[in-house]
């Protein structure tokens, strides 16, 4: 029985498209529907199926090839559709009589009535479930496969019916229904696995903006309740001018810090900015440095820099100080008993890294996994909109970030961006 070892290979050369189109296509598409893309990269890979099977034939007759084309025919149409599969038709019906032989017109002459029925179930094949598939898809294979080996039969002059011949027949018709419905079945479960991950994506997704717009609704309703609160006391009479004077400037504070907070919700939506320049890295380095020392000193911290010159790299010199002030703002918020953080500038390569080092109270591996996604921070009033803003700009900047922390004797912020030539953007 070696013609049913061959007739096994060609199922394998079947099979073994279908997980080639999982790994290109279905694994990285981003929708469940099915697009003219893919039913063409259907057909393509049933092209390719069909011809290896024809290369690679069984011939229990003189002057015969018997092979599984037709399992790769029928599943190109019926996931194909009608214009996609005529590439495919006209391939298996040009490469038949390239070969030659009299089994082109047996083809010629039986194929015709299997392609009009394909065609004929194909229109609702799409909107039935696996099961009425795999029935239909076996029986449209078992008929055409009859069909076609009966032809054979006939042509071949068998006569009787207990030819040896007849075996590979009835085996032929078995392993056509055998390798169409193990193909139907990985196809369709690979599309249910596509259109679960998709549906777990958008339900993610839906997660994130109702977590977000909690959070927002969280952040601005505190000081919007405070400015409320001073607004009921404002329309006493008999509160005093310096009193009044305190509210309403406490109240304005309020509402700068829900603007802030709106300003940062945005920022980590859309960081990108139009503004792109040549940035001197020393010298926002120490502009950072400068501005914040003040607040450095309340706490207790000594701020340490070294910065080498000539450092230039690509985007926007406010949005640098925003990553450089946040995260000295945190190392020094890091360290409650006060310590001393520095700034380290210089180059590495074709690479311009910035570090920024406290000896603060530094962070677990499990908090050191979470920073810079969303709703996360080690202070007690943390939002986390800080770092999540900050790893933004950096990406938006082409730059990469690292964290180094070990519990107890601080953290390690280092990041790296292209070294950008001082005049190669326009100012």
């Amino acid at each position: 029985m070696n013609e049913v070892k061959d007739l096994m290979l060609n199922m394998l050369i079947i099979i073994l498209p279908i997980f080639i189109y999982q790994t290109i296509w279905i694994d990285k598409i981003s929708s469940p529907m099915v697009t003219a893309r893919d039913r063409t990269a259907i057909s393509i890979v049933a092209t390719v199926a069909a011809l290896c099977c024809m290369t690679l034939p069984v011939t229990p007759l003189p002057g015969f090839v018997f092979d599984l084309r037709l399992v790769p025919l029928l599943i190109g149409i019926l996931y194909g559709g009608f214009r996609s599969s005529l590439f495919l038709i006209a391939a298996v019906y040009l490469y038949s009589w390239y070969l030659g032989g009299p089994g082109f017109p047996i083809m010629a002459l039986t194929y015709p009535f299997v392609i009009l029925a394909a065609y004929l179930i194909s229109s609702r094949f799409k909107r039935w479930g696996r099961r009425q598939k795999l029935l239909s898809a076996s029986l449209l294979t078992f008929f055409a496969s009859l069909l076609v080996k009966t032809a054979v039969v006939v042509t071949a002059y068998l006569p009787q019916p207990d030819t040896p011949q007849l075996p590979i027949i009835a085996a032929f018709v078995i392993l056509h229904v055998l390798s169409i419905c193990i193909s139907i079945f990985l196809i369709e479960n690979m599309r249910e696995k596509a259109a679960l991950r998709f549906e777990i994506q958008q339900a993610e997704k839906l997660r994130i903006m109702g977590q977000l717009a909690a959070s927002i609704a969280h952040e601005v309703r505190n000081p919007l309740t405070v400015v409320r609160g001073f607004l009921q006391l404002l329309q006493s009479d008999q509160i005093p001018a310096e009193k009044r004077h305190m509210f309403l400037k406490l109240g304005i504070d309020e509402l700068d810090r829900s603007e802030t907070i709106i300003s940062n919700y945005l920022a980590f939506a859309k960081p990108q900015s139009s503004r792109l320049e040549t940035i001197d890295v020393a010298e926002r380095v120490e502009h950072a440095a400068a501005i914040i020392s003040s607040y450095a000193t309340l706490q207790n911290v000594e701020i340490k820099h070294q910065i080498a010159q000539g450092l230039y790299i690509a985007g926007d010199p406010e949005q640098l100080s925003q990553v450089l002030m946040n995260l000295v703002k945190n190392g020094i918020e890091a360290m409650p008993n006060g310590g001393t953080l520095h700034m380290n500038a210089y180059k590495r390569g074709q690479n311009v890294k910035i570090d920024i080092i406290d000896n603060g109270v530094g962070m677990s591996e499990a908090e050191l996994e979470r920073v810079g996604t969303p709703y996360f921070s080690t202070k007690q009033n943390g939002t986390g909109l800080g770092l999540m803003v900050t790893y933004q700009i950096i990406h938006s900047m082409q730059g990469t970030v690292q964290v180094k922390s070990v519990p107890g004797k601080g953290t390690q912020f280092m990041l790296t961006f292209p070294q950008n030539e001082k005049n190669a953007l326009p100012d």
